[in-house]
């Protein structure tokens, strides 16, 4: 992502390092958060937390990542069997919106898919647990 600058008067430069204080955030962390509300569209169904990987796009009140849906649609399932056979917990909704925040932030999901593949989750596995371990695990 490319960094830019721009010169804002000290006293609200100030305001923003103190309210980034409050939050225990860097205030351009601060101030991205907030043109990213005010600016980009809204998606009612789609967070962004805090995860051991950095931020992540989630379904609100889930776990279920906007890239685990992507992948799902990538490998050909429609939003509707998404929803009626495989994530059942999910509404119609949360998926379109999921695939809609997608196309919206294209770049940094698509990372995220080329990232976390199931080969980095086993390798990852392996490095936290122990080859052993891992291979029990996962029943190799």
């Amino acid at each position: 992502m490319e960094t830019v600058s721009v010169p804002l008067p000290k006293s609200l430069y100030d305001l923003i390092v103190l309210r980034a204080a409050t939050r225990n955030q860097a205030p351009a962390r601060l101030v991205e958060e907030i043109l990213a509300e005010e600016l980009m569209p809204h998606h009612p169904y789609v967070e962004v937390i805090d995860s051991r990987s950095g931020p992540r796009p989630v379904i609100k009140g889930t776990r279920v990542g906007v890239d685990v849906i992507v992948g799902y649609s990538q490998a050909g399932y429609p939003p509707r069997e998404i929803v009626e056979s495989v994530l059942l917990h999910l509404t119609l909704a949360q998926v379109y919106d999921a695939l809609s925040y997608y196309e919206d932030h294209r770049a940094e999901v698509d990372l995220s898919l080329q990232v976390n593949t199931p080969e980095a989750w086993r390798e990852d596995l392996k490095q936290r647990l122990g080859v052993e371990a891992a291979r029990q695990l996962l029943g190799e």
